[in-house]
């Protein structure tokens, strides 16, 4: 049960970090200049991470950089709350509100409004332009509804 979960999570989390990859190319969250340096690459660098590192690429399709360390961050994260929801929805169906959209709201809320505005990987969130906080948002609802279709999808099958 645990291991078909985590598998679960695995290919909930994969296809999620997908969708929130479109979901930004549709409603960029940050402007050119402000994501020059990404918050995944920002709080790496705070961490000590040199920008030779943090801003590695590897050229795809001729003149695209396509950033793999900014890449692995993002896929990670989205394995982690991904995971976390197969392992406890389960056991915490409430997990799940909102067919997962809550789920989003509060991980948008904890990351984009508290936790990297005190780090200051990102400005706070007064200083944040509505753009931004407009993106964000819905794109951690759609994330996080992602999750939540993948997990019934393949729990309930």
């Amino acid at each position: 049960m645990i291991i078909t979960s985590i598998l679960i999570g695995i290919a909930a989390g994969l296809i999620s970090g997908m969708v929130k990859i479109g979901w930004e190319a549709i409603l960029p969250p940050r402007t050119q200049e402000r994501d020059e340096t990404n918050p995944p690459q920002q709080l790496l660098q705070q961490m000590g991470v040199p920008r030779r590192i943090t801003h590695a690429y590897v050229h795809y399709s001729k003149d695209q950089k396509v950033y793999y360390i900014a890449l692995l961050i993002h896929f990670s994260f989205s394995l982690f709350f991904g995971i976390l929801f197969a392992l406890t929805y389960r056991a915490w169906p409430i997990i799940g509100m909102w067919q997962g959209t809550l789920y989003g709201i509060v991980i948008w809320f904890a990351f984009h409004i508290v936790i990297m505005p005190v780090l200051k990987t990102v400005p706070s969130p007064a200083k944040q332009p509505f753009t931004e906080h407009f993106s964000e948002i819905l794109g951690h609802i759609v994330w996080a509804w992602t999750i939540y279709l993948v997990v019934i999808a393949l729990m309930y099958h």
